[in-house]
């Protein structure tokens, strides 16, 4: 039987083959250049590599992208024909596979914690289920999967630094920002290019609304997570966000052209053009004009409409919003009825449509045609459920910036204040969400000199 460096069995592997494995797996760890070059490498060599075929499967499939399905259908058949030959966990790697495959991601997650519970330390089952986690916006276990195999792992195994990245995420987006951040920087400190590591440490940064302390942190950091890293374009645009925190739109635009969205090309990702979405609409919720930025950024969805539409809900929002806003009305509608088609199914996909993704395309239609109190309606509980649908509470914090301004702009102002109050117990240190409460209670008639508490508003953020 043949042992990983984190004693793992894999089959038909030899010295070399595991040694393209293991490079394979840091790559996937750390989001530093392509995982599938040295992947493929391995099974050049060793065509009957099973754990190399059910790797490129799983990670064409962690895309989120359509267009990568068939090559990843065709190395799930390759590993499924040597399944006979694979160990047991290799076995239970092609079974998460196929689920995943067949729309069933949390079926694939129940695969990959079964794999968890006998090989505990098989770091590559772990960052599968943590990924789908969140695609599947499973906050609890994004936390407690990693929670449940640490106790197995220690320092002088590979790997370890990136366990602690995950862990920080996952608790993060439970709450527990203390916690989260301590964790993550321990984890730095033993692997500073740990980028999902940096990643979850300035998520607790944007929670707590600390951007000046996150325009350095990733500044500071930017040798650790933006050369040739997958997850840069991400990293960036949480900077842009940080600017927007602080009121400069002008810096958040800049870093849109520079390295978030500069020169879009066929293997531009779904995941980089959704956050180009993400950034300009909440520019777009400003009113800041962004010139052709839309048109062009609505081309590239558009030209992948046609395999990509009813894909991943997630995504198709986010498509959504360039087609509303670069007038692609005729793509407006495709996706719509896209997403109202996988809905009537039994997928993961198709219950991310029914519950969050239609009713918030549906807001967010009426918000750009005006019909404001229509958008609120339509986001005001959906916003409640839109973890079903994945993302992160950054990401989704669209959702509640959208319906904010909806009711700013319709007949609902007194909403927005209440919703503006809950923005600002979450986020006491946000500019953002005071100059929010202030509008309004402007708007509502309120007195804005003081609020319940008695400090008055014009001295606090903002």
């Amino acid at each position: 039987m043949i042992l990983d460096p984190r004693e793992v069995p894999v089959s038909n592997a030899s010295p070399a083959t595991l040694d393209h494995y293991e490079e394979a797996l840091w790559r996937f760890h750390s989001y530093r250049g392509d995982p599938l070059a040295p992947m493929e490498a391995a099974l050049a060599e060793a065509p009957e590599f099973v754990l190399g075929h059910v790797f490129r499967a799983t990670l064409l499939l962690h895309t989120s992208e359509a267009r990568f399905l068939p090559e990843a259908r065709a190395s799930l058949a390759a590993a499924e024909a040597l399944a006979t030959r694979a160990n047991d966990r290799e076995r239970g790697l092609i079974q998460a596979a196929r689920r995943y495959m067949d729309g069933d991601w949390a079926g694939a997650c129940r695969a990959w914690e079964e794999v968890l519970v006998e090989h505990p330390r098989d770091s590559f089952a772990l960052q599968s289920a943590h990924l789908t986690d969140f695609f599947l916006g499973d906050a609890v276990n994004l936390r407690d999967r990693v929670a449940r195999v640490l106790p197995h792992w220690h320092q002088s195994l590979p790997g370890y630094p990136f366990l602690l990245g995950m862990y920080a995420f996952g608790l993060e987006e439970t709450n527990l920002y203390p916690e989260a951040e301590a964790v993550g920087r321990e984890g730095l400190a033993l692997e500073s290019g740990d980028a999902w590591g940096v990643h979850a440490v300035t998520h607790v940064m944007e929670m707590q609304a600390r951007f000046h302390e996150g325009i350095d942190w990733l500044r500071g950091r930017e040798p650790d997570w933006a050369p040739d890293n997958g997850l840069a374009f991400h990293n960036w645009w949480h900077l842009a966000l940080f600017h927007l925190e602080r009121d400069d739109e002008a810096g958040a635009l800049a870093l849109y052209d520079q390295q978030i969205f500069p020169a879009a090309s066929d293997d531009t990702m779904a995941m980089q053009m959704l956050d180009a979405s993400a950034l300009l609409w909440r520019l777009y919720l400003r009113g800041m004009e962004v010139g052709e930025r839309w048109a062009t950024l609505a081309d590239h969805w558009q030209s992948r409409a046609g395999v990509e539409n009813g894909h991943y809900a997630f995504n198709d929002i986010h498509a959504l919003m360039a087609y509303l806003t670069a007038g692609r009305e005729q793509a407006v509608a495709d996706v719509v009825e896209a997403m109202t088609g996988v809905a009537a199914g039994e997928s993961s996909n198709a219950m991310m449509c029914r519950e969050v993704g239609l009713p918030v395309a549906r807001g967010l239609i009426a918000f750009h045609r005006g019909r404001y109190d229509e958008a609120v309606d339509a986001l005001r509980y959906s916003r409640e459920v839109a973890h079903r649908f994945g993302g992160s509470h950054a990401q989704r914090d669209l959702l509640h910036l959208t319906l904010l301004e909806a009711a700013l702009r319709g007949s609902r102002p007194r909403l927005a204040a209440h919703l503006a109050n809950e923005r600002i117990a979450r986020k006491p240190a946000s500019p953002l969400a005071w100059q929010l409460a202030v509008r309004a209670r402007r708007v509502a008639g309120d007195d804005v000199g003081t609020d319940a508490a008695g400090p008055r508003l014009a001295s606090l953020p903002g």
